[in-house]
């Protein structure tokens, strides 16, 4: 499927651009560093076969038309890469087992790994860069990793809640650097998500929950908002 390879290798490529205009965090440059020693054109490229769960597509649509124009590039590479993307649910693998990612989460998320070690176009063992889509009324519970992580929202607004600070709403067209074994977690309002996330360091390494006691009321308060 030459015409995958192609897209998924602009929208990287759009990706890049974008970081590199943007690199005031350390998590970036490291991002850009291990992006440095890929080269889409000659690279081999796994071929995945096209797959999007049916409940998201709408949701992701919606997502994709409310990224801000400063990043427009970037914008018309994932439309033209979106009918050649492989969605898949994280359905827990990602964490140590016996996890509660909580109901919130395992129904309201998607990834799409474009560089990484399994499932994705692009292979690295020391790099992971997914597409991240949160549906509306999400939380995504405290956890942490030992991975170093960027995300590059793409919409906006939506909540962080950074270790101990309190919840902090971010735009669109923002940039989240979470450093290894740092507390982290994610609200989703009306407006379903969509970001940009990368691993470097022990990107096969696992998450682990931080337990926190308002995830109940959290969650209540997202369903009814």
């Amino acid at each position: 499927m030459e015409n995958q390879a192609n897209q998924v290798a602009q929208l990287l490529t759009e990706i890049r651009c974008a970081l590199e205009k943007r690199a005031g965090l350390e998590v970036v440059q490291q991002t850009l560093d291990k992006l440095s020693l890929l080269n889409f054109e000659s690279s081999p490229v796994r071929v995945l076969a096209p797959q999007m769960p049916a409940q998201f597509e709408a949701g992701l649509d919606l997502a994709v038309e409310n990224i801000p124009a400063s990043l427009d590039l970037l914008t018309q590479a994932l439309k033209g890469a979106k009918p050649y993307l492989y969605w898949q649910p994280d359905g827990g693998q990602f964490y140590e087992e016996g996890s509660d990612v909580g109901c919130s989460y395992r129904e309201g998320n998607m990834i799409c790994t474009l560089v990484g070690p399994q499932n994705s176009f692009f292979y690295s063992n020391d790099l992971f860069i997914c597409l991240f889509f949160l549906q509306s009324q999400t939380l995504y519970r405290d956890h942490m990793h030992e991975a170093s992580e960027m995300y590059f929202n793409l919409t906006g607004p939506c909540g962080f809640r950074l270790g101990e600070v309190d919840w902090v709403d971010y735009p669109g067209d923002s940039l989240i650097w979470n450093r290894p074994w740092d507390a982290h977690a994610t609200r989703v309002y009306q407006a379903p998500f969509l970001s940009v996330v990368s691993w470097v360091g022990n990107i096969n390494g696992l998450c682990r929950v931080v337990p926190r006691d308002d995830w109940p009321a959290l969650e209540r308060q997202l369903a009814i908002h």
